[in-house]
């Protein structure tokens, strides 16, 4: 399983936030904001906390394309319910899927 995967199944916002950006967008129940990386990180753990994770499982994957994005969709599922997990990412390293 890819490192951004695990943290996901694990609920552990710290790694994930290793990945951000210094500004990311999140959406949660159609509403979208901007975020710094510790903010976004504080609300993926206040997130798991509530959401206690129990797996994730990745549906779909890009490949790199000439400007090193990917995407990644999955599902999420946690201690209340599922989650479809959009991941749009600009490669600076390899293997985080």
């Amino acid at each position: 399983m890819s490192v951004l995967g695990a943290a996901l199944k694990e609920g552990n916002s710290k790694v994930i936030a290793q990945y951000f950006d210094n500004e990311l967008d999140l959406t949660f129940s159609d509403k979208t904001n901007s975020y710094s990386r510790k903010q976004a990180q504080i609300i993926l753990e206040s997130f798991f906390s509530k959401e206690r994770p129990r797996m994730y499982v990745r549906m779909q994957s890009s490949t790199p394309g000439s400007n090193n994005t990917r995407f990644s969709i999955g599902k999420l599922y946690t201690s209340s319910g599922e989650y479809r997990v959009y991941m749009f990412l600009c490669i600076e390293a390899d293997n985080i899927f």
